[in-house]
């Protein structure tokens, strides 16, 4: 089995171009790099990745759930809509997680076809796909990576950085993972929490 260290060797860390499309359906880009969080309840970080802004965060999926794996135990993985892949889902369940993948209606005009009739209908359509009532709740925890990478920004410094290289900015982002995972095991009084 390929380790993590040699996934991870394949990304790219260079400085790119990245463009996403925000909650409002705006088109944003940014230039530099990105990083990718793996966090667990309590918006605690675990593994973090980063990379050149034009990496798509599934071409991380699997060194980032390889590498959480061997620091944590856990049942579920939750994802958005940018995961939804046969190989990751696979990957997932080699490790026995269970994923909570988001639908992306853009595999499937059936789908995309059946989610454009009303946002009430999208939320039932991805919910059907939930087996267990325990599923749903799981699935509605999928923000903790966007509540991480809020605190990241706006608490810890990390909204702009002044450093040029991919050495020094990925440092400048650990300290802040850090700091985020000190502060939010304290917040949540888990003395128990144990870093690799």
């Amino acid at each position: 089995m390929t380790t993590t260290k040699e996934m991870s060797s394949l990304v790219s860390t260079d400085c790119g171009a990245g463009v996403k499309q925000n909650s409002k359906g705006n088109r944003e880009v940014w230039i530099g790099g990105k990083l990718h969080i793996s966090a667990v309840d309590g918006d605690i970080p675990i593994t973090a990745f980063y990379s050149g802004a034009n990496v798509h965060d599934s071409s991380v999926a699997l060194p980032l759930i390889n590498e959480t794996s061997q620091r944590v135990n856990y049942l579920y993985d939750l994802q958005d809509a940018g995961y939804n892949s046969n190989i990751i889902r696979d990957f997932f369940k080699k490790l026995n997680h269970r994923p909570l993948i988001d639908i992306n209606p853009k595999n499937s005009k059936e789908l995309k076809e059946k989610i454009e009739l009303q946002k009430d209908e999208k939320k039932k359509f991805r919910l059907l796909n939930l087996q267990k009532s325990s599923d749903t709740h799981h699935y509605n925890q999928r923000g903790m990576v966007e509540r991480v990478n809020k605190y990241l920004k706006e608490d810890f410094g990390c909204n702009t950085i002044y450093y040029q290289g991919a050495t020094k900015v990925a440092s400048v982002l650990a300290f802040g993972i850090l700091s985020i995972c000190i502060h939010q095991s304290l917040k949540h009084g888990n003395s128990s929490l144990t870093l690799i």
